[in-house]
């Protein structure tokens, strides 16, 4: 897709308006890392105070992990849902690409799961909290998240949705995913299906990483699925791209 090869002319424009993009909504990163802080202080204060177990301490761990993840991936969905709406004038008098803005939501929503994983982490070594992390692990699946997010945000960007129908579709990610739930605790057949989508893959993997290791490098069938998921939304997002770009143009004006 010859538009996101191109992303990288724009790079340092991106890094110019990153901060920007920050100062002037600063208050939905602000609301968006309290909730992720909230419910990491609360949900290891209250296993503390419960005196349990360290397989327990592990699961709140692993199960968090996830929901700085999601965070990150929601609030990037949800954000790229309003950029035509309330980016179209800087489309419009830059000429640039909507898939530039969006990018820069990506990156100003991983600076809020950064510091929410930091955190996490600060309180699991208080806490004394022993896991076998892999850092290589957490850096990949952390880049394979972001090729993810570049298609998919750049589709809800283009296809404008109600907020009802995003909220919608992101509660279901929320409730599909090993959050609320480990995957030992799910019927086989149940988990297969889960797993066909993609930020199952990505969030499953970087929970692993986190808390149980090296293990997730090798779900070498998963992985197989998830590249040919991914180069599948790539080629369907350029197509959609390609086809829309006379709408995109008179969205910028709107």
């Amino acid at each position: 897709m010859n538009e996101v090869i191109n992303l990288v002319k724009y790079v340092p424009y991106m890094l110019r308006n990153i901060w920007i993009e920050l100062r002037y909504h600063l208050q939905q990163y602000i609301i968006f890392l309290s909730a992720n802080m909230i419910v990491i202080v609360l949900a290891l204060l209250l296993l503390n105070l419960m005196g349990s177990m360290p397989i327990d301490r592990s699961t709140r761990i692993f199960q968090l992990s996830g929901y700085v993840m999601l965070l990150w991936i929601a609030g990037s969905i949800i954000i790229s849902n309003l950029i035509l709406p309330r980016k179209g004038f800087i489309l419009n008098i830059t000429n640039l690409p909507v898939y530039v803005l969006v990018n820069i939501q990506i990156i100003n929503f991983f600076f809020t799961f950064l510091i929410s994983f930091l955190l996490l982490l600060v309180i699991k070594s208080i806490s004394g909290i022993q896991l076998e992390t892999s850092w290589l692990g957490v850096v990949y699946f952390i880049a394979l998240t972001y090729l993810l997010l570049m298609p998919v945000c750049i589709l809800v960007s283009l296809f404008r949705q109600k907020p009802v129908i995003i909220g919608s579709a992101i509660a279901v990610l929320f409730l599909t995913l090993p959050i609320l739930w480990v995957p030992s605790m799910m019927p086989t057949g149940l988990l297969n299906i889960l797993k066909l989508n993609p930020f199952y893959f990505l969030v499953n993997g970087f929970q692993e990483s986190v808390v149980l290791g090296t293990s997730a490098f090798y779900n070498y069938p998963n992985h197989l699925l998830f590249i040919f998921e991914l180069v599948l939304i790539y080629l369907w997002t350029g197509y959609f791209y390609k086809l829309m770009k006379d709408e995109i143009n008179m969205n910028k004006t709107n």
